[in-house]
């Protein structure tokens, strides 16, 4: 499922409108913060989907009750990042409720940052195509 974001960097974002600092406190995630994905993954017995999060600062001691401990056995088997490196996995569903946006960006070393939001170029007159991604609910 990850072969095809290989050679991509994917990042997370919080601060979604509707959760207070309270509720992102009570839960344990960073509010107003960055954090990278590392694996995605679908059960194949449930369909259930989660996401290997990590808070590059390792301040999120985020826990879901989707995450039994017979599902992270399994997720583990996928990809096993030590909790200690910031890591976690969370449900599709819980995702989709702290996360207010995501990034899919490439790097490729021929090209540079213009320092323009969403523009990496060979010039600084090359025009660049851009993509958005909003997360909504689950479909």
């Amino acid at each position: 499922m990850l072969s095809i974001f290989a050679r991509f960097l994917i990042g997370a974002a919080t601060s979604c409108s509707d959760i207070t600092h309270e509720e992102y406190s009570q839960v344990h995630i960073q509010n107003d913060h960055a954090f990278s994905i590392l694996a995605v993954h679908m059960l194949s017995e449930t369909n259930d989907r989660f996401v290997l999060v990590r808070d590059p600062h390792a301040r999120s001691n985020y826990t879901d009750t989707h995450v039994t401990p017979t599902v992270l056995a399994q997720l583990r088997s996928i990809n096993d990042t030590p909790r200690s490196s910031g890591a976690f996995w969370i449900s599709w569903p819980r995702f989709l409720r702290y996360f207010s946006s995501l990034t899919i960006s490439n790097y490729n070393k021929d090209n540079y940052d213009i320092r323009h939001e969403g523009q990496l170029a060979r010039s600084s007159t090359q025009s660049v195509s851009t993509y958005e991604f909003y997360l909504s609910q689950l479909v």
